[in-house]
């Protein structure tokens, strides 16, 4: 018995100190006989054995029946843990409390069976549903090894997923870096992914479901879109280019068909003359602002003054209005390409307000951002075009190339705008102005992280 003592708190220490006072409690009459008849030593101690071994023994098989229950309880509910439905060790039990104990066993195993059905069955379905699926989909083990695969990972690897499982994810090129799952430059997978996992515990180890989101299916539905929109720009434009002088070019064969031209007509030939070449040049203009927008010459970044572009915008157009903030400091941008955005933008601003007479501004604001409770945060000099014009009404088409609300707009000069500024590592945004009417147009550009040191 002394094997089942673990310690003081112990149902069995407990129980073992209450059958030994059990045991003991005869006693109790056997001193009250043997002081009454005042037995000798022989005596006295044959009554204590005959008293006391009974009690010792009923105690002692109590304490064995009440640990070997629990024990069997022990031994039920382990089964259940391991998945042992029938296995019962409650069995010669047929009534009493024990008995409904273990009915209740009965309706948890039952339970457990009914659940553990289903999650068969979910499973089952669950991998099923992934093998149908045509994105790409992988579950490794807890050694990071393919343990399945569905059939679009076939298509992708052209071959058996049976060559592949057993085996490390980075043969496939793909490794757990950063806390995510990525795809090497020398992946044996074809296309570019995106890589999402999720972890599934089964049997007490963690699985990974990766799921491969194609990159290039997206970057290439993007791209097809952008050309969608530009060859509708370009069909649209080459075909107002195009169709007068077709037209125009009947009219003169129907003209000299129908024999010597009068004077009236030779001076209808030398308009229509005239107008094919300035359709024809301005179609030229629009291929040289295509390829224009196409050849962007790489950025010269230096330090730039506010001051300097200040003075030369001023220059340009005197009637424009500047303002600059206390603290002129340098600023990183290529000015050649900055003063070209700046004449682009301040252009369109002009041209904007030329439709409110009453208060036509345009205002170039210079602002720098720097936080000097965060010595780590990037700098940024704002620059501002703010004009008092009808403001934006076409936000969607704003940035399209060869797209122009205006007659004579060529739709190239905004787009070319935003990418020098782009060019430059900076950023180009328009947008409505909020105190006013009139639009906004926003350039942010870096300053040097060590402004001191400029």
């Amino acid at each position: 018995m002394s094997g089942h003592l673990h310690n003081k708190s112990s149902l069995e220490q407990k129980l073992l100190y209450l059958f030994c006072l059990l045991a003991l409690m005869p006693l109790i009459p056997c001193i009250y006989i043997i002081s009454s008849l005042k037995l000798e030593l022989l005596s006295a101690s044959t009554l204590i054995i005959i008293m006391t071994i009974p009690s010792f023994w009923a105690a002692n098989r109590c304490f064995h029946y009440i640990t070997d229950t629990l024990e069997r309880i022990g031994l039920q509910l382990d089964a259940l843990g391991n998945e042992e439905f029938n296995s019962w060790h409650l069995a010669e039990f047929n009534s009493g409390r024990v008995t409904n104990l273990k009915h209740d066993f009965e309706k948890l195993s039952t339970k457990l069976q009914t659940k553990r059905f289903e999650y068969m069955h979910n499973e089952s379905f669950l991998s099923e549903f992934i093998k149908e699926l045509n994105l790409p989909i992988l579950v490794l083990d807890h050694h990071q090894q393919i343990y399945s695969a569905n059939h679009a990972v076939e298509t992708l690897l052209k071959n058996s997923t049976a060559n592949w499982l057993g085996k490390k994810a980075d043969t496939l090129g793909l490794i757990f870096k950063d806390n995510k799952w990525q795809q090497t430059s020398d992946s044996q997978l074809a296309q570019r992914f995106e890589v999402t996992h999720h972890v599934l515990k089964r049997s007490g180890r963690n699985f990974q479901l990766l799921v491969l989101f194609s990159i290039e299916q997206q970057l290439r539905a993007n791209e097809k879109q952008v050309w969608q929109r530009l060859i509708r720009v370009l069909n649209h434009e080459v075909r107002n280019s195009l169709t007068p002088i077709y037209s125009m070019t009947q009219s003169l064969q129907e003209m000299k068909l129908n024999g010597p031209l009068t004077e009236e007509q030779e001076n209808l030939e030398k308009n229509i003359l005239q107008v094919i070449e300035k359709r024809s040049l301005q179609l030229l203009d629009f291929v040289e602002n295509y390829s224009a927008f196409s050849k962007l010459a790489p950025a010269k970044i230096t330090s730039v003054y506010p001051q300097d572009i200040a003075q030369r915008m001023q220059a340009i157009f005197p009637a424009l209005s500047i303002t600059l903030n206390d603290s002129a400091l340098p600023f990183l941008a290529d000015a050649g390409q900055l003063e070209q955005a700046l004449i682009n933008l301040i252009k369109n601003a002009f041209e904007a307000c030329a439709a409110n007479k009453a208060n036509p501004e345009v205002l170039m604001q210079c602002q720098q951002n720097i936080d000097h409770n965060h010595p780590k945060s990037q700098p940024q000099t704002i620059i501002n075009i703010i004009d008092s014009g009808q403001g934006i009404t076409n936000n969607d088409n704003l940035f399209v190339p060869f797209y122009s609300t205006k007659p004579q707009g060529s739709g190239i000069g905004l787009i070319i705008s935003r990418e020098y500024i782009r060019n430059q590592d900076g950023e180009l945004t328009l947008k409505n102005r909020q105190d006013a009417q009139g639009a906004v147009a926003r350039i942010s550009l870096k300053m040097p992280s060590d402004i001191s040191a400029v």
